[in-house]
């Protein structure tokens, strides 16, 4: 049914544009196919009432935590979700914290509608990095705009400390994955 102006096929079209435009940057060892978890699932469909909290993800080496996070909102985008979603490798992430320190980049990790930081932990933290990402997380917290971490680290208060690893847990849905590393698999 068209409503006469082209709307609703402005608005598919859209939509189409911004999942072709995630896929191209989905790296490609994480584009095949597999099972989300439950919990994560559902997580995702929290999105579209605002009700999603942050999302945390542990769990070892290749048991698809990196996978998961990309998976979960492309879902979510193909069924319609339109908020502004920015994904950061550890390594785009720690370019951003510098020094010297992205300060564009970063006011973009503070207003996404969703932020996933992906192996936040793995690399050296140190108070340089822990002042830059505290105002993010903290504005985010403060906004109710949800973040998704992947991390190996069964507890992050030690690299991240207690106040940006607060603002991390508060209402967030953890989920621990296990298993074997699924790289040595393929």
């Amino acid at each position: 049914m068209s409503d006469g102006n082209g709307l609703s096929e402005w608005h598919e079209e859209r939509r189409r544009k911004r999942i072709a435009d995630f896929q191209a940057k989905r790296p490609d060892q994480l584009r095949h196919k597999g099972d989300l978890n439950d919990d994560i699932a559902e997580w995702g469909s929290r999105l579209f009432d605002r009700t999603a909290g942050n999302l945390i993800l542990f769990g070892p080496t290749g048991v698809a935590k990196t996978w998961s996070s990309w998976e979960v909102m492309e879902r979510a985008l193909k069924v319609g979700y339109d908020g502004q979603v920015l994904m950061l490798a550890q390594a785009d992430w720690q370019e951003i914290v510098g020094p010297p320190a992205d300060r564009e980049r970063l006011a973009d990790m503070r207003i996404a509608d969703v932020l996933a930081l992906d192996d936040l932990g793995s690399s050296r933290i140190n108070e340089w990095t822990r002042e830059l990402l505290l105002p993010v997380i903290d504005s985010r917290w403060s906004q109710g705009r949800p973040t998704i971490v992947t991390s190996n680290l069964d507890d992050l208060d030690d690299k991240l400390g207690e106040r940006i690893t607060s603002r991390l847990a508060h209402r967030a849905t953890v989920v621990v994955l296990e298993g074997d590393d699924l790289r040595g698999s393929r």
